[in-house]
């Protein structure tokens, strides 16, 4: 028989028996819509925990520190480390970073800062990009060039009005730092003139008061970065060495391991193209002795969970598809003995051993494919009622394509399996005994 013989053949047989077809199809229905439904609870739960995590930062960015301990080599983090993180397959930008914290003023007001020194032209790959304004570049010793977050100018206090924020009744900023002069210092007392002094109870000067060139505003990227300003690295440390002097600090030397090998840096920043290259990439980093810290680590640890979760749900939507097909066994079973001269005849006429098996278990695929198209439909209408039915509980289904597809497959192979003893029983019937039995 060709293929479209038998979808017409079974069809035929299973509308002859509509009520026990429909029955055998719901029971189908409820098993896949069970595994189908639990299955996407887990890639809900998931879901939830990864956007939770994306909030706290990017998964694609790796801080790299320098190692600790004393256990053999230490492995250094300089420039031709960093040369080497850029040759890896898989990354997109390496970039030093220099911290300090540091004090904003225009006029009365002051805010607070962290400084990040970066190399600026990789920014734009951190996702530090302005939304208002244009990208920082080195600027001048004397007017440095700095970006702000957008968060920065909320924060100004008024030091003349009892700290006063410059905010309106919402709590939108009153003052734009693209529009006015800023300058920066790396200590209060620059604020409040109070005399500060040395060990031996000499006095020293205030600190460096540096006028800075605000170029543009950016994102907090979700608060990763919450009052922040960026800068060059180079211009950022060589203002903290010069105001380090101006403060009576002995000038930091160089190490014998710096001479030999390069500056060294406490962090770096690593951006990787595709999430999926992170952990292999960490892995890299780490064998080399150096330190990292990812969000992805989380990432990964959530995954374990969910294909936990996601396998312990799918087990339990396993039993409900067990179920269904004992059910399309017993059908099979049933439709087998009603038509046993039915068999005998066809076998009578010359219909091969294989014909007959093949027609039953197109009869088993159609009711397969059936219960799995209305076990789907099911399972969208559940993916729909959940979230509202456990809102309190924030309970969240994802059906992806390939779920759904894998349902309506999956409800059609457990069919034929379900089917396939029974199709080969019938196959073994006597012509004879087939006849005589009716």
């Amino acid at each position: 028989m060709k293929p479209k013989d038998l979808f017409r053949y079974g069809c035929t047989n299973l509308f002859r028996r509509k009520t026990r077809t429909a029955l055998t199809a719901l029971s189908m229905a409820v098993g896949v819509m069970c595994i189908v439904v639990l299955i996407s609870v887990g890639l809900g739960y998931e879901q939830a925990y990864r956007e939770s995590i994306e909030a706290l930062g990017s998964l694609t960015k790796i801080d790299v520190t320098p190692a600790t301990g004393d256990y053999g080599r230490k492995a250094l983090l300089n420039d031709k480390a960093l040369e080497a993180f850029r040759g890896i397959d898989g990354v997109e930008a390496v970039t030093p970073v220099y911290q300090q914290s540091a004090y904003i003023v225009s006029g009365n007001y002051v805010n607070m800062v962290r400084v990040y020194g970066i190399d600026m032209t990789t920014a734009e790959r951190f996702m530090l990009t302005p939304e208002r304004g244009i990208m920082a570049e080195d600027g001048t010793r004397l007017h440095p060039e700095v970006m702000f977050t957008d968060d920065v100018a909320a924060g100004l206090a008024n030091k003349a009005k009892d700290w006063e924020l410059a905010v309106d009744e919402n709590g939108n900023a009153l003052i734009d730092l693209l529009e006015v002069p800023v300058r920066m210092t790396f200590d209060s007392s620059s604020l409040t003139r109070e005399p500060k002094a040395d060990t031996d109870g000499r006095a020293l000067p205030s600190s460096n008061l540096y006028t800075l060139r605000v170029t543009g505003i950016c994102s907090t990227l979700n608060n990763n970065f919450a009052t922040a300003a960026f800068m060059s690295f180079d211009r950022l440390q060589e203002m903290t060495q010069a105001n380090a002097n101006y403060m009576g600090a002995t000038t930091q030397t160089k190490t014998a391991e710096e001479k030999a090998n390069g500056p060294t840096y406490d962090l770096v920043w690593v951006m990787v193209k595709n999430v999926n290259d992170v952990q292999r990439i960490v892995k890299l980093i780490r064998d080399t002795g150096l330190n990292t810290y990812s969000l992805n680590d989380m990432l990964e640890t959530v995954r374990t969970q969910s294909r936990q979760i996601q396998g312990m749900l799918g087990a339990l939507g396993g039993i409900a598809v067990l179920i269904s097909a004992i059910c399309v066994a017993n059908t099979m079973m049933m439709s087998i003995t009603e038509r046993t001269r039915e068999i005998g005849v066809l076998k009578v006429l010359g219909t091969v051993r294989s014909d007959i098996f093949k027609m039953f278990l197109s009869e088993a695929l159609i009711v397969g494919v059936i219960g799995g198209a209305t076990g789907l439909v099911l399972s969208f209408i559940a993916k729909w009622l959940i979230p509202v039915i456990f809102a309190s509980r924030e309970l969240r289904c994802v059906l992806p394509w390939w779920l759904a597809v894998c349902g309506v497959v999956f409800s059609g192979c457990v069919a034929i399996a379900a089917a396939w003893i029974p199709a080969r029983k019938a196959t073994l019937i006597s012509p004879n005994e087939a006849i005589r039995s009716e």
